[in-house]
């Protein structure tokens, strides 16, 4: 009877559409008692100068449900919101992090797509990675924490905050239309998009986004990835390239950043992570985010293919780029060394 309940566990796996298995460093506490958080940490945020560090290990060590099970508990007994007491013993860096694992996953994408997208020009950096990184069951949750959030539809939000092709390829995007994976391999449809791509792109003058536009938002990734491999059969260059040297700038980004997530999401999150650390005056909010967004969903795998690729541990490369208070809070959310 195991194996049969075994069984049927991996196949809603691999049959409830995109659902990938999950791989966190971050997973609920045992032995937990919302009560005895809540009072540590009223007590740690009462303390004279803040004792960052009980905060940093209680809410970095629990999953989201634990978290807002902690929040109930304190506004019982210190008649306040948890976020809103965060916010005012707390600053910069480690605050942004700490308020942003008191939202869920969806919640939290949601507001850094807001954020994104508020004021002045928009941060297309972050729009790209948060819309080309997120696979289809992300996205139809994202998509309805932002409308519950906002009271607004992302995809309307986005087709107000960009233009273009840059704008047509985020919106096919957001709108979810993509294949669920299929067990059957069709050669042929993988044959004629390799050959679509090659044809509206690399073996013209111009390029016709539209046919890379609808291909790339519509298949299933596991048929992407045979296409591009494909691909290379039709054109002297492999995806990457041919999109490095067709299109420029956010739509040059986007595409890219498409790809490489068909090609192994957590290498993507891992590249971008080693990227934002390196940078002169580390970019802390790239690197919060991504902790905070993957840590309850692959971090523990972005950890390993940081390793492969990187020869050091993402670790060792948080405690060298980033320091104090903050760089606690984000060893812990890594979870150990490898």
């Amino acid at each position: 009877m195991a194996l049969v309940s075994e069984f049927l566990g991996q196949l809603t796996l691999s049959y409830g559409g995109e659902e990938e298995p999950k791989f966190p460093t971050v997973v609920p506490a045992r032995d937990f008692d919302p009560g005895r958080d809540a009072t540590r940490i009223d007590t740690a945020i009462k303390t004279k100068g803040v004792d960052e560090q009980t905060v940093i290990d209680i809410l970095t060590r629990r999953s989201t449900e634990q978290r807002r099970e902690i929040a109930f508990e304190y506004e019982r007994i210190a008649k306040k919101d948890l976020s809103v007491a965060l916010k005012g013993a707390l600053s910069g860096s480690l605050e942004a992090l700490l308020l942003g694992l008191m939202k869920g996953t969806a919640q939290y994408d949601a507001s850094e797509l807001k954020a994104s997208m508020k004021g002045l020009g928009t941060d297309e950096e972050t729009l790209i990675e948060m819309v080309c990184s997120r696979n289809n069951e992300e996205l139809l949750e994202i998509k309805r924490v932002y409308k519950e959030m906002f009271k607004k539809e992302l995809d309307k939000e986005v087709a107000g905050d960009t233009s273009g092709d840059f704008a047509k390829l985020l919106l096919a995007l957001v709108q979810t239309k993509r294949d669920e994976p299929s067990n059957v391999v069709d050669y042929e449809k993988i044959d004629e998009d390799a050959r679509c791509l090659y044809e509206a792109g690399v073996q013209r003058k111009g390029t016709d986004v539209a046919v890379w536009i609808s291909i790339m938002s519509q298949r299933s990734v596991p048929h992407l990835q045979k296409v591009f491999e494909r691909y290379k059969s039709y054109s002297p260059y492999d995806m990457k390239e041919s999109i490095r040297k067709e299109v420029k700038g956010d739509l040059e980004k986007s595409f890219l950043t498409l790809v490489e997530c068909f090609e192994n999401r957590q290498l993507y999150f891992a590249n971008r992570l080693n990227e934002a650390m390196k940078s002169k005056g580390a970019k802390e909010k790239v690197v919060t985010r991504i902790m905070v967004s993957r840590c309850e969903v692959d971090l523990m795998k972005i950890r390993s293919e940081f390793k492969k690729t990187h020869k050091r541990t993402l670790y060792q490369t948080i405690a060298e780029h980033t320091k104090g208070d903050y760089q606690k809070a984000l060893l812990s959310l890594c979870g150990g060394d490898d």
